[in-house]
């Protein structure tokens, strides 16, 4: 449940004022916010690369209820689940996306709710520097490896099919190994299961690849 109650206070707060213009009152910031958290908890789901959620979210309410544009709301809403989503480690599949739509069906003074894991292309918050070439990270919980799932595909005999893990969770970047054959180092330090904090301009090798860490500001 931290999840639904860290997101649920998060977004109360971001829709105080805004959520009155665009429903004249008649639904409450802490009903909206509750019903999009316990959405995004419900979706969770157990990926190889660790915890994930859906990106795309459908808030619905009737169009007696809707008094204005709701861009804003969404704008809003969708940052804030992006960001709530990346310090908490949660994989996305696609681009996060939170979109408010009016349907007869649903009951005035209600609002529902529904979730879709919907793949897409992803913006990078970090990549892997060499110097003939640049791989981005966007995915929070990465797969770095030789296989063509892998999230970094590093073409290399020498670099395992699931080889490292690369992620962003608690505001900074981590890397552990997945019992690679040739393993990997960051700064020349071997880098084992457990997770390593991975520095901004880091030097890691990946078997015998060897990147510079870059963060997103810097990308």
């Amino acid at each position: 449940m931290n999840l639904v109650r860290g997101l649920e206070r998060r977004l109360e707060r971001l829709l105080e004022g805004v959520a009155g213009r665009v429903f004249g009152g008649r639904l409450h910031p802490t009903e909206i916010a509750g019903r999009l958290a316990r959405e995004a908890d419900f979706a969770r789901f157990d990926h190889e690369t660790g915890p994930a959620t859906a990106n795309r979210y459908t808030l619905l309410v009737n169009p007696k209820d809707m008094d204005a544009d709701p861009a804003e709301m969404e704008q809003t809403l969708t940052l804030e689940v992006e960001r709530y989503t990346a310090e908490q480690g949660l994989r996305l599949e696609g681009p996060c996306r939170v979109r408010i739509e009016t349907s007869e069906q649903v009951p005035q003074g209600t609002i529902s709710c529904d979730a879709e894991i919907a793949p897409g292309p992803l913006p990078a918050w970090g990549k892997l520097v060499a110097k003939d070439t640049t791989l981005e990270v966007g995915h929070n919980r990465a797969l770095v490896g030789r296989g063509e799932e892998a999230d970094v595909r590093i073409p290399l005999q020498s670099v395992s099919r699931r080889h490292a893990l690369i992620w962003r969770e608690g505001g900074r970047a981590w890397v552990a190994d997945l019992g690679s054959a040739n393993g990997t180092t960051l700064d020349g330090i071997p880098v084992g299961e457990d997770p390593v904090p991975l520095e901004h301009g880091s030097r890691l090798v990946v078997a015998d690849a060897t990147f510079r860490w870059v963060e997103e500001r810097d990308a």
